[in-house]
């Protein structure tokens, strides 16, 4: 089965410590989806937006142990767009919130393993426009907060 990961499932090292059969397949870009987070990274259906991560091919056995590690079917549900099956966050189960740092720091290294610029990824997931005349050279966690606060409309 394909699997696409937008979220802590890009890093790769977490992913073989989760799915020691996973492999990676490169990345993908899923279509009619924006990226939002609720302490965890979720995807919301928006028309004309996309959100780039990391397909994977995974066993029935790795599926298994995702499903237990996203909360599935409790916090997240499963979804599929051209028989590639996905996860998103049931309605009401939380708010618009920041991810702990931790989180956010495996996730963009994540992106960096597939050999995607962490900052402008993000931003492009998040719906925002483009990076125009801001440092990036600053902490790449700091820089993603303020994107991340920018896209939900939450303060720092």
């Amino acid at each position: 089965m394909r699997y696409f990961a937008y979220g802590s499932n890009l890093n790769k090292k977490h992913m073989k410590w989760r799915c020691k059969d996973a492999k990676d397949l490169g990345v993908y870009t899923l279509e009619g989806y924006q990226l939002t987070f609720r302490y965890y990274a979720d995807i919301i259906p928006v028309e004309g937006k996309s959100v780039i991560g990391g397909l994977w091919e995974i066993t029935t056995e790795d599926e298994e142990k995702l499903d237990r590690y996203e909360g599935y079917p409790d916090l997240y549900k499963k979804e599929y767009q051209d028989d590639i099956m996905f996860y998103r966050m049931r309605d009401g189960t939380r708010e618009l919130e920041f991810p702990a740092h931790g989180y956010l720091e495996g996730m963009l290294v994540g992106m960096e393993h597939f050999e995607l610029s962490p900052i402008e990824t993000l931003n492009q997931n998040l719906g925002n426009p483009p990076i125009q005349n801001r440092s990036v050279r600053k902490d790449q966690v700091e820089v993603s907060i303020q994107l991340i606060a920018e896209s939900l409309g939450l303060e720092l």
